[in-house]
């Protein structure tokens, strides 16, 4: 053997042993968040929520609202620093991968003039999900008390279970075609009309950092609200 090809091939072992290292380094990050935000008490308590509770709403669609997660974790980092609480370490920690993630999927009532209108708590103030379950959804909505919560403030009015509910989200996710990079409202809104042709001739309505996809009762794309009143 050469020693040429013997510098080549120790090189190359060398740079294999450090894509194993860096791979094995980011898993056990992973894991090791992932074990921080469910291994701790995510409940959601309906007395402490601002809003509170309306079951008497009717449905009459749904609002799918994404948030690109770049920009939710740099106000968190302005705010924590490097103390972030166990709740964000998934979803802002060193190894924050995230880009569009599930805010929640929320049961609306057309005549609503505020949030308090809308269906909230429909079935009260529920358990904690089984962690089991919640690990299943977390690289779409990488925090347990997020997914807790709108389970039970939305979630919870128009399924029965909270599962059922985690399934939804995920299949309306997966049928989006998403940026991932960010871009200008604008930019944005013609980029999701160009990649998704369900969404061509639908109205979309974004807040800030947030995207609002609106569905009928049958779960096809319908115009969002011109006015966000209500949301």
């Amino acid at each position: 053997m050469s020693k040429r090809l013997t510098t080549y091939l120790s090189i190359f072992v060398v740079f294999f042993l450090m894509f194993l290292l860096t791979g094995w380094f980011y898993f056990f990050q992973q894991k090791q968040a992932i074990s921080t935000v469910v291994n701790r008490d995510y409940d959601y308590i309906m007395k402490n929520d601002p809003i509170g509770q309306n079951k008497q709403a009717k449905t009459h669609y749904y609002t799918f609202v994404l948030s690109w997660s770049p920009a939710f974790c740099e106000i968190q980092r302005k705010r924590y620093g490097d103390n972030l609480p166990d709740s964000l370490k998934l979803q802002c920690g060193k190894t924050q991968q995230f880009g569009w993630i599930i805010h929640g999927l929320w049961p609306q009532n057309k005549l609503a003039r505020r949030v308090a209108d809308h269906p909230r708590f429909c079935q009260g103030d529920l358990p904690m999900i089984e962690r089991k379950i919640i690990e299943q959804y977390l690289s779409e909505s990488p925090s347990a008390s997020l997914l807790q919560g709108e389970w039970e403030k939305h979630g919870s009015c128009a399924f029965d279970d909270a599962e059922s509910y985690f399934k939804k989200q995920r299949e309306l996710y997966r049928t989006l075609k998403l940026p991932s990079y960010a871009l200008s409202k604008n930019k944005l809104f013609s980029w999701l009309k160009e990649n998704n042709k369900q969404l061509e001739q639908v109205y979309l309505s974004t807040n800030r950092s947030e995207i609002f996809i609106c569905y009928d009762l049958t779960w096809q794309p319908i115009d969002c609200p011109r006015s966000r009143t209500g949301y």
